[in-house]
């Protein structure tokens, strides 16, 4: 829990430090945080679409394997981060 809390304060405080020195970037930042929030949602449906059985909360006996289970969130951690890159390139 401190750890997440360490990261809220210290965005608080750049975020604080942004409005101080240039408050005309603080819709700029708004923005740009939404699409990378968008993009994270687009991934995730992405994966989702393109394998509906392989997903990680279900439990089938062919996912009992931990390999096979850290292989599936491994694919869709791959593929979200590469919809946040793409969409964050393109801006």
């Amino acid at each position: 829990m401190i750890n997440r809390t360490i990261f809220v304060v210290v965005s608080i405080i750049l975020l604080t430090a942004v409005f101080l020195i240039s408050p005309a970037q603080i819709p700029v930042i708004i923005f740009k945080a939404s699409l990378v929030t968008l993009a994270a949602i687009l991934g995730y449906w992405i994966d989702y679409l393109l394998f509906p059985h392989m997903r990680p909360g279900i439990i089938d006996k062919i996912e009992q394997d931990p390999i096979i289970r850290a292989s599936i969130a491994i694919r869709r951690a791959i593929i979200i981060f590469g919809t946040i890159l793409g969409m964050s390139m393109a801006l």
